[in-house]
């Protein structure tokens, strides 16, 4: 099948299951209060359960850190992009810090895994670029760099202690635990067909294979459709930076690096992602506009159906 086909195949899954679950929401079965539990669900349950199967299985080609530096870098200059059309917009602090941290951090994980493994299916290496990226280029910047934009940027008063307990919380997550654990078991050669430990990992398949569906009920019961209220031109510079800028970034000096083409594909595909919902979360707790961070995140999300597709088009 077409590369093409198969990414617009699966935003159309995508974008069905988040319809299913905003009907559900319409029809009351399903509430916005249940949105908090499945992105739970999928911080802490499905998606480590996701990142440990695919590490044990497909060890990790160490060349692909590249990959993650990559994104690293086109983070950090979509931070200064932001920065840029914030100060031109006229933002005030608290507007300002919430535009750098949507336009600069992406999805990689919630939306990222679920997309990488729609478009290629049974293709553990797919997935374990998606991690390398993710865990690395993508986790510790946004609980490093995203907190220190937050608290900088934010109108309330965080001690010191809060400031470093916040800065490490990747690091005491789920999701950093599964890596590590998929890292190590990798590396001592865990015996994969042993009774014990093949029925372990089969009862963990089961679990990852719920990621996508907790992923889209999550997202659709969080949307609203009033992201034009925060401004025609901060939800432009929002998408252009997050969406456009971010993929050309890390897609520009892929000529140079000596990868396989799967990886660069991956890098393009996650660096394309809308905004990450933890940047919105930051935002709230220090001092930003949590509200203008939610609906510059919703635009990213529902803009990103279009321009992932140009992207792949254009550029995978």
């Amino acid at each position: 099948m077409d590369f093409q086909v198969r990414v617009l195949s699966s935003i159309a899954v995508l974008v069905g299951l988040i319809c299913l679950a905003v009907l559900l929401r319409k029809l009351k079965v399903l509430d916005e209060s249940h949105g908090a539990l499945f992105s739970k669900l999928v911080a802490q349950v499905t998606l480590p359960a996701t990142i440990f199967v695919y590490l044990v299985e497909q060890p990790i080609p160490w060349g692909d850190i590249q990959l993650a530096g990559l994104m690293f870098l086109a983070e950090v200059l979509c931070l200064a992009l932001a920065w840029l059309a914030g100060r031109a917009l006229g933002l005030d602090h608290p507007r300002l810090g919430s535009l750098m941290l949507t336009a600069g951090f992406g999805s990689s994980a919630l939306l990222g895994y679920a997309l990488v493994s729609e478009v290629y299916p049974g293709q553990a290496q797919a997935i374990v670029d998606a991690v390398v990226i993710s865990e690395i280029g993508v986790g510790p910047p946004l609980f490093t760099i995203g907190v220190l934009v937050a608290i900088y940027f934010g109108s309330g008063q965080v001690g010191a202690k809060e400031r470093l307990s916040a800065a490490l919380a990747f690091f005491r997550s789920p999701i950093f635990f599964a890596v590590v654990a998929g890292l190590v078991c990798a590396s001592i050669g865990l015996p994969l067909k042993n009774p014990v430990v093949a029925s372990i990992l089969d009862g963990l398949r089961v679990v990852a294979g719920a990621n996508t569906l907790a992923v889209a009920l999550t997202v659709g019961l969080i949307l609203r459709l009033n992201v034009l209220s925060a401004g025609l031109g901060l939800v432009a510079a929002a998408c252009l930076i997050k969406l456009v800028a971010g993929p050309l970034l890390v897609w520009l000096p892929l000529s140079w690096v000596d990868l396989p083409e799967l990886g660069k594909n991956i890098l393009v595909l996650e660096a394309a992602m809308p905004s990450a919902l933890l940047g919105v979360v930051l935002a709230k707790r220090y001092g930003c506009d949590g509200g203008l961070a939610a609906k510059l995140a919703f635009s990213t999300t529902i803009a990103g159906g279009a321009t992932i597709l140009l992207v792949a088009a254009l550029l995978i």
